[in-house]
């Protein structure tokens, strides 16, 4: 049996419609004679390992992902089109979020500060806001430490505990959480954006034959158009489908540029990425202290 998940947004107060949404996807693959579809997603294998099933029909990934570290497995099939603040067409954006208490009014002032990012791989969390503390940073410094969370809803739980000054959030986050969970934004306020960057694809392996990937966009199309589903992508925040060339992930590269260009290498980021080439020395690793706090949860939303 084939493999899907959609683990980007999937909020258990919204998993109902991420079901919806999937079995609508799955019976129009059907109707094209695609066999082997699965009946349910599989929310309990850990998405890295789907990734590298070549089984994987269809999944969601950062485009940081596809660009880097899982370029090899996966295959961008086509980019949604969020409707939340922040988003225009195809793109998104992050907001930089600090505790309204905190009385912090521009980014000057974060200097020292305690940042949490969400995961190394992640465009929204880490790589987005990258061209906003480069050109602040010191001798490849900004931050007193960098928190790595694991998930964007820990981030958010740290920053209103006070365990970190800041922290960097996909806005498809955000708006669902002003949605269906708004106690996580609870005494929190943005205090900048970043730029806008392609959204997170949906992806299959990349030994998926082409003619089922045609089929795969052809049904994402489909479904994203289809009246009957208004509900479920309203509680998605779903407004359609573009389907982008593979290299338009490529545009995240730009937002590493003033990082290299000034030697600032305290964020995390990709295993294949140039940052992380330019970084590997022990001089670099023991100037940017990383507390690297994995816990239960999502990326986007694990």
């Amino acid at each position: 049996m084939r493999i899907a998940n959609l683990p980007w947004y999937d909020f258990p107060e919204i998993a109902a419609s991420t079901d919806a949404f999937w079995q609508a996807i799955a019976a129009r693959l059907r109707v094209r004679g695609v066999d082997d579809v699965p009946d349910a997603l599989d929310r309990a294998t850990p998405h890295e390992q789907q990734w590298r099933d070549p089984r994987l029909l269809l999944s969601q990934a950062c485009g940081y992902d596809v660009l880097y570290d899982s370029r090899g497995h996966l295959r961008p099939i086509a980019t949604p089109r969020f409707r939340a603040a922040g988003c225009d067409g195809s793109s998104y954006r992050s907001v930089v979020l600090v505790r309204e208490e905190a009385g912090i009014a521009s980014m000057h002032e974060l200097r020292g500060a305690v940042c949490a990012v969400n995961e190394r791989t992640s465009h929204s969390g880490v790589n987005a806001w990258r061209p906003l503390i480069a050109p602040l940073s010191v001798d490849g410094r900004f931050f007193r430490e960098v928190r790595v969370s694991g998930a964007h809803d820990t981030s958010l739980e740290m920053l209103q505990r006070g365990e970190v000054d800041v922290a960097c959030v996909d806005v498809v986050v955000t708006e669902i959480c002003r949605r269906v969970r708004p106690r996580d934004l609870a005494g929190l306020r943005a205090l900048a954006y970043t730029g806008l960057a392609p959204a997170p694809p949906w992806v299959t392996s990349r030994r998926t034959p082409i003619a089922l990937v045609e089929a795969l966009r052809e049904a994402l199309v489909e479904t994203a158009a289809d009246p009957r589903l208004a509900a479920v992508r309203e509680a998605l925040c779903l407004d359609g489908v573009e389907l982008l060339d593979e290299s338009a992930y490529e545009e995240l590269q730009a937002f590493e540029s003033p990082a290299l260009a000034s030697s600032y290498f305290e964020l995390p980021a990709p295993e294949s990425s140039p940052l992380s080439e330019r970084s590997a020395s022990p001089s670099r690793a023991s100037r940017s202290p990383m507390n690297c706090q994995r816990r239960p949860g999502w990326k986007k939303l694990r």
